[in-house]
């Protein structure tokens, strides 16, 4: 009996040791990256899951496209007018920032509170995007990542999603992000009761998965209208009456709001549900 004891003890502190295991890596190249790790980041776990994070970041060239509804069947007032617009090459992440990216960063779990019971209720685990989090809460997580990778993570700029959406230059235009059927790529209240893991349906031409649906995602522009005017890598800079830009709907919207084009503005200490966000990156 003692030694049945003894061997489960032994398992457990291996497993503990396991969870606390270090990682002292300084620098290294991942995805073309130079990573210059923050010396007190050692967690092993929690290294990976940003490498990963940065292995999955995806170079979209530059080019030129015409930004707004350009079917018009479904357009919104604020999709319009459409205008061309010039993007300069940057990368952006294939997934949204998952919980388990989150909490690496972070050291809690994303809209962390003394009642996490709508965690369980919308959608909890490592690959369900990180979601119920305000402008102020994901600036202090790209300020944290970046601390800890010496990497300029930021959010996409509107202009930089909506190319990113439509499939950059390899794009076939479709309706939404990859498809003109939202239910092959984007999570809706057709079919979903919750938000789910990401890149479970089928990615656009750049292998980006739920830019249609399954959460908004924040950008980096204050909301404002559009003009007809031609633009070269636009950025609304504007604190104009506190909103910023959210794209690509979610789960608990009708389908017409996860069409590559559709827009919404929300206050920056607006957090819930079927919000979240992904990371760019200019190099």
């Amino acid at each position: 009996m003692k030694k049945i004891l003894y061997a489960f003890l032994a398992l457990v502190l291996i497993a503990g040791l396991s969870s606390c295991k270090k990682d002292k890596i300084v620098n290294e190249t991942i995805n073309g990256f130079d990573i210059h790790w923050d010396k007190n980041f050692t967690n092993a776990g929690e290294k990976d899951a940003l490498r990963d994070l940065i292995k999955n970041m995806v170079y979209v060239e530059g080019g030129q496209f015409v930004m707004g509804d350009t079917l018009g069947e479904y357009c919104l007032p604020n999709e319009g007018p459409m205008h061309l617009v010039n993007v300069s090459s940057f990368y952006i992440n294939k997934y949204e920032v998952t919980q388990e990216v989150w909490l690496s960063v972070m050291g809690t779990q994303s809209g962390d509170d003394a009642s996490n019971d709508w965690h369980d209720k919308y959608g909890l685990g490592k690959n369900f995007p990180a979601y119920r989090v305000s402008y102020s809460d994901v600036e202090k997580f790209i300020e944290n990542i970046n601390n800890l990778t010496g990497l300029t993570f930021q959010l996409p700029t509107e202009a930089q999603w909506e190319f990113a959406a439509r499939g950059g230059n390899s794009t076939v235009y479709s309706e939404y992000s990859g498809s003109d059927e939202s239910y092959e790529v984007a999570w809706t209240n057709l079919n979903a009761e919750k938000c789910n893991e990401v890149g479970l349906l089928y990615p656009n031409e750049l292998g980006l998965y739920d830019m249609s649906g399954n959460v908004w995602e924040m950008c980096r522009d204050w909301y404002s209208d559009y003009t007809e005017l031609e633009a070269t890598d636009p950025e609304c800079t504007t604190y104009g009456d506190g909103y910023k830009v959210f794209r690509g709907g979610s789960w608990n919207n009708y389908e017409n709001y996860s069409r590559v084009t559709s827009r919404y503005p929300q206050s920056i200490h607006y957090q819930d549900y079927q919000t979240g966000f992904r990371l760019s990156i200019v190099k």
